[in-house]
C-alpha cells in the first residue's frame, strides 16, 4: 500500500483551508457577556468598537440589557454601537455628524425626563440635581422667598463661556438663571417670589424673575432632545437649570447647577 508522503497531505490541507468558505466555519457570535468581558479584560474603546463592527452579534438591547451595560462600566459610544449593529459582520459604522445621544438615557425614558448633559468635546457629560430648600422671609408688610443652596460655588465646573447642553424637558420648564452667592452665608440663592400686603389688599408675584433668567438658543433633534445654548457668552459665576414645576407645587424643586470659571 502506497503511503502519501506529509509534503503531499501538508498540500492537500492548505488548499482545502483555501477552498472551504469562511461562511462554512464555525464564527464567533458576540454576545453582551462578551463585550462585558472585554471591558473587564482592560481592551480599549477602540478595539471592543473595532470587535464589534467587524463581528457577528446577537446582542440583548432591551432596557434591563442597557442597564445592565450602563452598570458594568461601558461607554455610550459602545451601547450604541451594539444597539445599532445590524448582527452581521463587517459592517461599517454609522456616519456621525455630532456626538450621539446617551443611549441609556434614551431607553429609559424616566432617567432621561430627570436628566440634563453638558455636551463637552464629543462626551455628554450628565449634571447630578443638587437639593434645595425655599426660604420665605417677613418683613413689615412685605414678604420675600428664595430657593437656597448650600456651598457657594457648584461641584462641576464649565471651562467654555457658551456651554451646549441637551435635555428632554422642554426650555420653558427648566430656564437657565444666575445664582446670587450668599452675603453672609456659604450659600447660592434665587429670588422665586415677592409680596406686599396691606390692611385693604396687597400684591404676590412668583416664579423665575424675568432679570435672573439667561437668554438661550434652542434646537430640537430627531430623538427628542432639546440642545440648549446661551444666547450670548456667560461671564464667571454660578448658574443653574431651574426645574420649575417644583415651584409651582409649593416645594423644594431640582437646581442642575454648574460654574463657569
Amino acid at each position: 500500500m502506497n503511503l502519501l508522503k506529509p509534503t503531499v497531505v501538508l498540500a492537500v490541507l492548505v488548499v482545502w483551508c483555501l477552498l472551504v468558505p469562511a461562511s462554512g466555519r464555525a464564527q464567533e457570535v458576540l454576545t453582551n457577556d462578551a463585550v462585558i468581558a472585554m471591558k473587564k479584560a482592560g481592551l480599549s474603546d477602540a478595539v471592543i468598537l473595532a470587535k464589534i463592527r467587524s463581528s457577528q452579534t446577537k446582542f440583548s438591547v432591551t432596557t434591563e440589557g442597557l442597564v445592565a451595560l450602563k452598570q458594568a462600566g461601558l461607554s455610550d459610544q459602545i451601547i450604541e454601537a451594539m444597539v445599532t449593529h445590524p448582527g452581521l459582520a463587517g459592517s461599517p459604522p454609522p456616519a456621525a455628524t455630532a456626538p450621539a445621544a446617551p443611549v441609556g438615557a434614551v431607553a429609559a425614558t424616566g432617567l432621561a425626563r430627570d436628566t440634563i448633559f453638558h455636551l463637552s468635546g464629543d462626551r455628554y457629560v450628565e449634571l447630578t440635581p443638587a437639593g434645595a430648600s425655599i426660604e420665605t422671609n417677613f418683613a413689615f408688610f412685605t414678604s420675600k422667598s428664595e430657593l437656597v443652596m448650600k456651598g457657594r460655588k457648584a461641584s462641576y465646573r464649565v471651562p467654555d463661556r457658551q456651554p451646549v447642553f441637551a435635555t428632554v424637558y422642554a426650555p420653558a420648564d427648566v430656564p437657565l438663571v444666575r445664582l446670587k452667592p450668599g452675603d453672609d452665608n456659604d450659600d447660592r440663592n434665587l429670588k422665586i417670589s415677592s409680596g406686599s400686603f396691606m390692611p385693604f389688599g396687597g400684591s404676590h408675584r412668583q416664579g423665575v424673575r424675568s432679570e435672573d433668567t439667561i437668554e438661550v438658543e434652542t434646537e430640537k433633534d430627531p430623538r427628542g432632545f432639546y440642545r440648549i445654548k446661551p444666547r450670548a457668552e456667560l461671564p464667571p459665576g454660578e448658574y443653574g437649570f431651574i426645574l420649575t414645576h417644583g415651584f409651582a407645587a409649593g416645594a423644594s424643586g431640582k437646581v442642575y447647577d454648574f460654574g463657569v470659571d
